[in-house]
């Protein structure tokens, strides 16, 4: 009995060193990063619907009667993915100078796959439902909701670009309109990337997932939710449902297009053709090609990382409306 009681208590004191240990490494790490999650004040864990969600991130600066607001979607080959990744580096200059210049950012939790079970279109009004929540708080934490934009990476980017674009056309609806689209690397033509290379890119995505978690994986039932070898028909008519081209129009808000040339993931054609057809609609959009760099900017140069940061601030501040 003494035995046990010595032995639990060795063990309770082994995981909270290992929690310590981990807390004080965490920290660490988004120190070294200068993350956002560590300047001013951040409320984790909002629940903004039933099992979800998000954290806001308030300006550091009051600089704004009511604060403008980016809505952060992460990315994550729709299966994996949190949103804390906007303390990562890819961003986080950016995102720091845009709450010191007075934003807020909103960073939401979204429906994965799982199970055999498709995260569409649950994804997608996950992120209209963000921006209803958004709404619902205006007047809470005095958001401007005449500023408000989308900006997601990846996966994450499609469903901003849907959650933008996409509003009461099968989807939920708020009746807000962004007033921008921050779209890095973004596939916004599913439909393109038919028969198979959309699940060689998601295969991609998941490279850094440790094996054991891979192999649990059968990525076409889970991004799909059924065999889309067993009926192309049906696997055609769900890649255009969720192509955000697929709902671009007049109505669409300006779009800043961010993407590394050496994409192996979302090719970069994407966001060409994506350039193209705003182009030809006569929609306003910027576009920034990186030479060089892989999806999830991999293989970028600290000077390159550092003309991201502008770009996105430059862009987001032009768009805000006065």
């Amino acid at each position: 009995m003494r035995a046990a009681k010595l032995f639990f208590k060795k063990t309770f004191i082994l995981l909270f060193i290992l929690t310590i240990s981990f807390t004080l490494g965490l920290f660490y790490f988004f120190k070294s990063k200068d993350a956002p999650i560590l300047k001013g004040e951040v409320i984790h864990h909002i629940k903004y619907k039933k099992d979800l969600t998000l954290d806001l991130y308030l300006p550091t600066n009051k600089v704004y009667s009511k604060s403008p607001v980016i809505l952060f979607i992460h990315g994550g080959a729709w299966m994996v993915g949190r949103k804390e990744t906007i303390n990562l580096n890819r961003f986080h200059g950016a995102i720091n100078k845009l709450r010191d210049k007075g934003y807020a950012v909103v960073s939401p939790e979204y429906t994965l796959a799982q199970n055999g079970h498709s995260p569409f279109p649950n994804c997608i009004n996950d992120g209209i439902d963000a921006l209803q929540w958004i709404k619902n708080n205006a007047e809470n934490y005095t958001f401007d909701l005449n500023n408000i934009g989308v900006f997601g990476e990846s996966a994450g980017a499609q469903i901003a670009m849907m959650t933008a674009l996409a509003q009461g056309k099968g989807f939920h609806d708020t009746k807000l309109k962004a007033q921008y689209i921050v779209d890095i690397y973004g596939p916004n033509n599913l439909d393109a990337l038919y028969h198979m290379p959309l699940v060689d890119s998601a295969y991609k995505m998941l490279e850094s997932v440790p094996a054991s978690f891979r192999s649990n994986f059968d990525i076409t039932k889970h991004l799909f939710g059924f065999d889309p070898k067993v009926d192309p028909e049906k696997t055609k008519l769900f890649m255009e449902k969720y192509s955000p081209i697929r709902y671009t129009d007049e109505n669409c808000p300006p779009v800043l297009i961010i993407h590394g040339k050496n994409d192996q993931v979302v090719p970069v054609s994407q966001s060409l053709d994506f350039q193209h057809l705003l182009d030809s609609i006569g929609i306003q959009n910027e576009i920034h090609l990186l030479d060089s760099v892989d999806h999830t900017f991999r293989g970028i140069t600290e000077t390159q990382r550092s003309e991201v940061q502008d770009w996105v601030i430059d862009f987001i501040e032009r768009n805000y409306q006065k």
